[in-house]
Formats: structure tokens, sequence, C-alpha cells
């Protein structure tokens, strides 16, 4: 068992969205991943990785998730559970950045 320090973690910025990974096999932990997000107000972003059963869990904001099946709105606390295979987009719509944690099994890379 060790302890992890989020400051030191490499983030990715992309438009309205900051992530980093604070659970996966680099950082000594496997067989799931989990990611730390950070959606602007006004942002949307893709769920990714699509080829696997992914669970969002929303820690703060309101939202709406767009799947191929219509939309649904949400609000914090709440899990978001996606099938593998199902394209969704997640919407910030609150006054606030939505704060949540994505957790996957990563596809298994032949």
């Amino acid at each position: 068992m060790h302890v992890i320090d989020h400051t030191t973690l490499p983030r990715l910025h992309s438009a309205g969205l900051q992530r980093f990974a604070a659970a996966r096999a680099n950082l000594g932990f496997a067989p799931f991943e989990l990611w730390m997000e950070i959606l602007e107000i006004d942002a949307a972003a893709d769920v990714l990785p699509v080829e696997c059963p992914r669970v969002l869990l929303v820690l703060s904001g309101h939202g709406k998730l767009l799947t191929d099946t219509g939309s649904q709105r949400f609000h914090a606390p709440c899990s978001l559970v996606l099938p593998a295979g199902v394209d969704a987009r997640i919407s910030n719509i609150g006054a606030e950045p939505m704060r949540f944690v994505t957790g996957f099994t990563p596809p298994v890379t032949p």
C-alpha cells in the first residue's frame, strides 16, 4: 500500500476539460483505472474509452448525458453507468465546474 500525491501527477487539458489519472497500472495499480476530471461551465466532452464499460461518479455540478438513445439530465451526487460500445457525451449545464471520477477497466491490447 502507498500514497499517490495528486499534486505531482501530470494533467491533461482539452477544451473545457481537465483530467488526471489517479490510479492505473503505471502508478502501481491494476486492473482498473480512475480518472479525476473537471468539466468547466458550459463545456462538453466525450466519455472515453468507448470500448469498455465505464462509470462516472459525479461529485459536484449539474449536467446532461447524451447517448444515441437520447439525453438525460443529472446532478450530483449521482453515478452515470455506460455499457461498452455506447458513445456518450456529457455537458456541464450548471453554474459551477462539474467534478467527477471516471472508472473503467482498460481494454486489453493484443
